[in-house]
């Protein structure tokens, strides 16, 4: 762990201990008031269960949700994508998790296969103004995931160069096949509208629609590049580049990019259960997605927030259930294809392994190792009652300083069910405390888990009182 990781973390633990120890104080003086007919040896031996077993049960909680979180982004699941077997490197540290907790799986494997298509990049090198200067992926530049193969030399070549949405209206689209075009985000002048990322990538699909076909595609102007991976294959290459380096004329540059496009790319979802001890039948449900970007060429992406976060806060869930079994059956889905269109999930709901109607309630958890903020709950609004009572149940027992119920989005994995009919809240925790996202810095060193255990008996007391 780095020392600012140790750092943060220990002061997590000191806040947890400090509100733990008041409460214990309290409870203490309750005893000694003779409010409880007990002898002087057991209030003693009360007392000291009181004290000391929240601390053990929060650093067990807290130590297993960072040891999942350290496994996922380590370097060998080289971003949870779907080169090296990254995914199924994954599939198989989360099944043998629940396996080594007592978490049963439903048929004869906790795997539920399905295949994808995909186009991996598999290298890419960019050598910019000069043959020397080789710069570094992920960091300096990175390249689209619909890139094909490709080994382009520029030598003081022009370009088509567009700053604002009136260049990108005005200029025949027929005139940039097989040119080398330049995009500026966000270029400063008060007399246009800026270009945002949004507004190029659907230029490029009316590009696309028109069969228009450049040479190059340089987006440059980002400060943190995310990598936009992809389940299909273009005919150009699109390159992201770190800052405003480059203008109309580009004086060198030199990319090669090996890509490799799989039509039937077989990956997996995961599904574990612990049965309840009186309803055994009626299904609560936790799912969260453990894939990620994967690397490309030597960069990988972590993804710690998105989504190695969620998936070890359900994992301590189905960890911690299997120890104590709730009145009805808790279902733990994991699932790939997240990043490429919910695939996983949608396959899930459409290949069930329990009866949807079964589900009284799913929670689908994406990046929750934050909280200073809260918890934002997406369908909040359209399943009201249900937001109501985790409101309620926050209330009662200030675990987070707001529980906001937001609108119904089809933004995550709650959506394939909801589609079904299945009653369903997207939560996700925020704050001010970590903010990387889709970056070779989502690493999880500063990820603190701040509010990982009350974040967990939030959950824990609506499954327990939701009927």
């Amino acid at each position: 762990m780095a020392k600012k990781q140790s750092q943060s973390r220990s002061i997590i633990r000191t806040d947890f201990f400090s509100r733990y120890f008041s409460l214990s104080v309290k409870f203490s003086k309750q005893l000694q008031n003779n409010i409880f007919p007990i002898s002087n040896f057991g209030k003693a031996i009360l007392i000291f269960a009181f004290a000391f077993l929240p601390f053990a049960s929060f650093s067990q909680s807290y130590n297993y949700v960072n040891y999942c979180l350290d496994t996922l982004t380590s370097k060998t699941m080289s971003g949870r994508g779907y080169q090296d077997d990254a995914d199924k490197k994954a599939a198989t540290f989360i099944a043998n998790e629940l396996q080594a907790n007592g978490v049963k799986q439903i048929n004869i494997s906790y795997f539920q296969p399905f295949d994808i298509q995909i186009n991996n990049i598999n290298s890419a090198v960019l050598k910019l103004h000069n043959k020397d200067s080789i710069k570094q992926i992920g960091v300096d530049f990175v390249v689209s995931g619909t890139s094909p193969s490709c080994d382009i030399e520029l030598i003081k070549a022009k370009a088509i160069v567009f700053n604002s949405k009136s260049q990108t209206d005005n200029i025949k689209k027929d005139k940039l096949n097989n040119k080398v075009l330049i995009f500026n985000q966000d270029f400063k002048n008060k007399n246009a509208t800026p270009l945002s990322y949004r507004d190029i990538i659907l230029y490029l699909r009316e590009l696309k629609k028109e069969k228009i076909v450049p040479k190059l595609v340089i987006i440059q102007g980002f400060d943190k590049i995310q990598y936009p991976i992809s389940t299909s294959v273009g005919k150009y290459p699109t390159l992201l580049l770190k800052g405003c380096d480059l203008s109309t004329k580009i004086d060198y540059l030199h990319l090669t990019i090996e890509a490799k496009y799989e039509d039937k790319y077989q990956t997996q979802n995961v599904w574990a259960m612990v049965e309840g001890t009186q309803c055994k039948d009626s299904f609560f449900v936790f799912t969260a997605h453990y894939d990620h970007l994967g690397r490309v060429g030597e960069a990988y992406y972590p993804g710690a927030a998105d989504n190695a976060s969620g998936t070890s806060v359900v994992l301590d869930l189905a960890r911690s259930y299997a120890q104590n079994p709730a009145e009805y059956s808790v279902l733990f889905i994991f699932f790939s294809g997240e990043e490429i269109g919910l695939l996983g999930s949608y396959y899930a709901a459409a290949n069930p392994l329990i009866d949807l109607t079964k589900i009284k309630f799913l929670f689908n958890l994406d990046m929750c190792g934050t909280g200073s903020g809260g918890v934002a709950v997406i369908n909040g609004q359209k399943e009201r009652r249900a937001g109501e009572l985790l409101q309620k149940i926050n209330d009662e027992n200030h675990y987070f300083l707001k529980v906001n119920l937001g609108e119904e989005s089809c933004n995550s994995d709650h959506c394939p069910f909801i589609q079904k009919g299945v009653p369903a809240h997207f939560l996700f925790t925020y704050g001010c405390e970590y903010n990387e996202y889709h970056t070779i810095y989502d690493d999880g060193k500063e990820l603190g888990f701040t509010k990982h255990l009350d974040f967990c008996n939030l959950l824990k007391e609506f499954v327990r009182r939701y009927r």
